[in-house]
């Protein structure tokens, strides 16, 4: 019973229902751009269309990864799922690297062999489609993926908006390109989409790769749990040893806590209470390990206090 209420409550998880608009709104946006390519036989639509199957894919894996990620500790994962998150977004760093050079060569075999465009008011109609509504679902996961501070889901909506700009540079092209009339302007414009999709895909298998490495949180999150000692300075003696990590939207801190030696056990325990409600609140979803340590002597306040 305890296992299904927590399955229920992994897939009403926020950042689990974004993701499944991701693969919704992503299988639909497939859709329009194959419409589009169907109808204007344009190699730079068809590679934005390759990179849209991309980001079905990686949708998919984004979602299974969060489901994964929002599972609850278990007897064989003690620290929790959070690092899944990490293997998703490296997936689909992978996965928009390999698109990106399959473009890349699409594009320079229609510069050498260039074949005519037709019917390119329609297909930029279509594509124009798309690109707005891939421009609201890159929104929308970005605002969820800061709530939840959930690196899949930012990692998915870092990729759509970045497939918004393939998609206007596209467009750009193209409107050139039935300007001018000439149709090697199409895979000029394919071969630059390429470009951007190699560097877009090392860029996310980087930052996921980094996830894995246990780095520690970002600068400001640090400060505000030193603050938060130093707002105690009159109970501590000194802190020493403060380590912390991130393993998805779950943040793992230590330290070594000198405190005074005349104080009680259940004194030190209060304290050490106090401290991690205080850094929970600030932080959520950190879990905290405090080695306490008695003074050494000779120390005026134990001294005064004996």
């Amino acid at each position: 019973m305890l296992e299904q209420k927590a399955s229920v409550r992994v897939f009403r998880a926020p950042q689990v229902r974004a993701a499944t608009v991701s693969v919704t709104a992503g299988l639909a946006i497939l859709l329009f751009k194959f419409g589009a390519y169907a109808l204007t036989g344009s190699v730079a639509i068809l590679s934005d269309a390759a990179e849209s199957v991309v980001n079905v894919v990686a949708a998919n894996v984004a979602l299974i990864s969060l489901v994964v990620a929002a599972r609850p500790p278990d007897e064989g994962h003690q620290y929790g799922h959070g690092k899944a998150e990490y293997v998703s977004g490296a997936t689909e760093g992978a996965m928009i690297f390999l698109a990106g050079g399959w473009i890349l060569v699409t594009a320079v075999a229609r510069f050498l062999r260039p074949l005519p465009l037709r019917h390119l008011d329609w297909g930029l109609g279509v594509l124009a489609v798309a690109t707005v509504a891939n421009y609201l679902t890159a929104r929308f996961l970005l605002r969820v993926s800061r709530d939840a501070d959930s690196t899949a889901l930012e990692a998915d909506a870092r990729h759509l908006l970045a497939d918004v700009l393939t998609s206007v540079g596209v467009f750009a092209g193209l409107a050139l390109a039935w300007f001018l009339g000439e149709p090697r302007v199409d895979p000029i414009v394919a071969a630059l989409v390429a470009l951007h999709v190699l560097r877009l895909g090392v860029s996310v298998y980087l930052q996921s790769v980094s996830g894995l490495m246990d780095t520690s949180p970002p600068p400001g999150e640090v400060a505000a749990i030193r603050r938060i000692l130093d707002e105690h300075q009159g109970l501590i003696v000194e802190y020493h040893a403060l380590r912390a990590r991130k393993a998805g939207p779950s943040r793992f801190l230590d330290l070594h806590l000198v405190l005074h030696r005349m104080l009680s056990v259940g004194e030190a325990h209060a304290l050490c209470d106090d401290l991690e409600r205080h850094v929970g609140d600030a932080l959520p979803g950190t879990d905290i390990t405090i080695h306490v340590e008695p003074c050494e002597s000779p120390c005026s306040v134990c001294d005064r206090t004996a």
